[in-house]
């Protein structure tokens, strides 16, 4: 073989080996990465710049010294619309799927990534797909998934020790967990003690059996229909109706049980709940709990919660596309979905390695994380829309008038559909 032959041979080989570099997710480090860029990241779903910093940006400022990034968070004074009236640029919006479409869609700032990512090596079969395909139901790719989401059921062993009852477990059907509920819903020395709650928001946008919201092509309700009805009844309304003690409660407060029923008064046994609260509040230190993944429902054995990831999206005015497709590339990279996994972050990738770490570097790897979120199949997501949320609140508001036996079901959601039509209707005349 000639020398020149030879140095052909493994310049070839070279350029194979990078392609299956980057198919795994590996960083480029190519001359255009160290051109300096400055890139503005919005935190639509409002973590701090230290949350942020810890998960990504102090990531990012390391693989790319030469890039300056700029963190705003979402809060009062510093919305998008205000934002935008201000003139200021924004390349990246870190958003959860349910915020993208009011931030992202209602203000113009989606871009399909499609081309820029394959122009960057990019594979997203390496994706859990339904993840991929939350974002796509929005109209396009957006953006690349950072972390994925979805419900669980959060439960206190101390009350179900307390009342002699077996703990939940992964693969119960909701008849099942209702029916633990009930023997967990009691009152002990004044005190009254709860079995299940949830939201309404939570199940209609993660529902495990892919209901759209909103009609794509009416832009209008789609609610009111027998699936919706069961899986509400089964879900937010029977769980405290089939106990008249715990719908007096319900009642008296004229609402749900939240987060700190269930963390800090210690009185509500099971909580369907988005994955991360253990995260976000310090009584999960010290407070016995665990958790399981969702119930299934008969017609849909094994699908559990829709997917709810949150985005890194490229904004259509970015003057900064290529290094804003680089800092998504090495957020996805197999390099820091580890990073990510190990934090107890769901992973948004198909890699088995990742997920085998998933928590072990968090003070809850002892609990049932990985099979609360992992057990059941991903349910594949509905079609949103910018509208979804006009719905949500009025049928929630409805449905409580069920529990307090003001109204029946079939009045609820009609009702619900009503005043949502009206919602959409008046949001579409502001857009005008």
């Amino acid at each position: 073989m000639t020398r020149k032959l030879a140095l052909s041979v493994l310049v070839a080989l070279a350029a194979v080996v990078w392609s299956a570099c980057g198919s795994r997710g590996t960083v480029e480090n190519t001359g255009a990465a160290d051109e300096p860029a400055e890139l503005v990241i919005y935190g639509g779903a409002g973590n701090t710049e230290e949350e942020f910093n810890s998960r990504w940006g102090d990531y990012i400022r390391k693989q790319f010294p030469n890039y300056t990034l700029k963190y705003i968070r979402n809060e009062k004074g510093k919305t998008l619309p205000e934002l935008i009236a201000a003139g200021q640029p924004i390349d990246i919006i870190f958003d959860s799927i349910g915020g993208t479409p009011s931030n992202l869609i209602e203000n113009g700032f989606q871009y399909d990534i499609t081309d820029l990512a394959k122009k960057h090596g990019v594979d997203l079969n390496r994706f859990e797909p339904t993840f991929l395909d939350s974002i796509r139901q929005l109209g396009g790719l957006y953006g690349l998934p950072v972390n994925g989401g979805g419900l669980v059921v959060y439960y206190n062993k101390d009350i179900f020790d307390k009342f002699g009852v077996p703990y939940p477990k992964d693969g119960m059907s909701w008849d099942e967990l209702l029916e633990l509920s009930k023997r967990v819903t009691r009152s002990e020395a004044g005190k009254q003690y709860a079995g299940f709650a949830t939201s309404v928001v939570h199940p209609m946008r993660m529902n495990p059996l892919s209901l759209d919201v909103v009609d794509r092509k009416t832009l209008t309700a789609a609610v009111d229909n027998e699936k919706w009805k069961q899986m509400l009844q089964t879900v937010y309304i029977q769980p405290v109706v089939q106990d008249t003690a715990y719908r007096q409660l319900f009642t008296q407060r004229k609402g749900g049980l939240w987060t700190d029923d269930f963390v800090k008064e210690q009185t509500l046994a099971m909580f369907m709940m988005n994955f991360g609260l253990q995260f976000a509040n310090k009584e999960f230190e010290t407070m016995n709990w665990d958790m399981v993944a969702i119930p299934t429902f008969k017609d849909k054995p094994g699908v559990g919660t829709q997917p709810y990831p949150n985005f890194f999206y490229i904004t259509a005015s970015s003057k900064n596309k290529d290094a804003a497709m680089r800092v998504l590339k090495y957020a996805t990279s197999d390099e820091h979905e580890l990073i990510e996994s190990k934090k107890g972050n769901i992973p948004v990738l198909k890699s088995e390695e990742i997920k085998k770490v998933f928590g072990q570097d968090t003070i809850f790897k002892g609990k049932n994380m990985k099979n609360a979120v992992y057990y059941n199949k991903f349910a594949p997501p509905h079609a949103k829309t910018i509208y979804d949320d006009k719905v949500s609140g009025p049928l929630e508001a409805q449905l409580k008038r069920v529990i307090y036996g003001e109204i029946d079901l079939n009045t609820a959601f009609r009702t619900a559909v009503e005043e949502a039509n009206k919602a959409i209707e008046e949001m579409k005349a502001k857009q005008k």
